[in-house]
């Protein structure tokens, strides 16, 4: 009797994991920060923006890094496909099957790098295994594949994980991550929300899109920024901080002082360009640091 109960609960394990709902990857806001590491590390970040139809699909645009909304992704939650169309050409209507989260062991598949430094064609892979990994929040399916060429493809093996993708760029499935090379992902967050970390190159990872409103938390006090798109201006509200002799400085994407100024309640942003930004507090070494969008 014990025997069969044992049984019967490994079978159920079983057919509860196989039965795991898929994580899709583009529901929601998605952001990856790729680091790489040459004379000192850079991590660059990027992420879904915006909508648009093509053919009667809809799609996401994908925006900053090097990608500049030159390309467009989509998602088949029922397949378990991601797809991707090229932008950058009038004339290529063709659209890439560019991860498929269906494939069995020993399933090939024709992988495409589009728009990235690696081969376009990198040809076949065959998918080597699948082991299911919690990552911050959830269990991800990790696929782990390997090239049939690897003259044409230039590399030996790939990984993708559910929900997030390629752990080297988006646009590389056929790639493995390396930080010496094209990079390796460091942060995956889907809606704010952290999935994924890497934390052998960088020290966190902080979403860039932003919200409206920021809460920061400091050894006293705690401090808010409020952003008022239709004012142009930022609002510096806390209850307990001391603000004397605070100066503040804003900071674009690319580090460049853009704004800096002495503590005021309400900070004018009206001739900053749109975008992201970085909001800086000092009083000697800096105390804070938030993140806003300028519309």
């Amino acid at each position: 009797m014990r025997k069969f109960l044992l049984l019967l609960v490994i079978i159920l394990f079983v057919l509860k994991t196989k039965s795991q709902s898929y994580i899709p990857m583009l529901d929601s806001h998605s952001e990856w920060h790729v680091t790489t590491c040459f004379f000192g590390c850079l991590t660059d970040k990027y992420y879904t923006v915006g909508d648009t139809t093509i053919n009667g699909y809809s799609y996401k645009f994908l925006d900053l890094f090097h990608y500049m909304k030159n390309f467009v992704i989509r998602e088949d939650t029922n397949l378990q496909r991601i797809y991707l169309r090229l932008l950058i050409s009038p004339t290529d209507t063709s659209e890439f099957l560019f991860y498929d989260f269906k494939l069995a062991v020993n399933d090939t598949m024709v992988l495409f790098n589009p728009g990235s430094p690696f081969p376009q064609n990198p040809g076949k892979f065959v998918l080597d295994s699948i082991k299911p990994k919690f990552l911050i929040t959830k269990n991800h399916r990790h696929f782990y594949l390997h090239s049939l060429d690897t003259i044409t493809s230039g590399v030996k093996n790939t990984i993708w994980v559910e929900g997030i993708g390629s752990l080297c760029l988006i646009n590389t499935p056929g790639a493995p991550p390396k930080i010496t090379g094209v990079g390796q992902l460091s942060c995956f967050f889907n809606n704010g929300i952290q999935q994924y970390q890497n934390l052998d190159s960088i020290s966190y990872c902080l979403p860039v899109y932003p919200l409206s409103i920021r809460e920061m938390t400091g050894h006293k006090a705690s401090l808010k920024i409020q952003s008022n798109p239709t004012s142009n201006r930022l609002q510096i509200i806390s209850n307990e901080f001391d603000f004397e002799g605070l100066k503040i400085k804003i900071i674009n994407l690319l580090g460049a002082i853009v704004l800096e100024k002495e503590y005021s309640k309400f900070i004018d942003i009206s001739t900053l360009s749109e975008g992201v930004y970085f909001i800086n507090f000092y009083r000697y070494e800096k105390l804070y640091s938030a993140k806003f969008i300028k519309l």
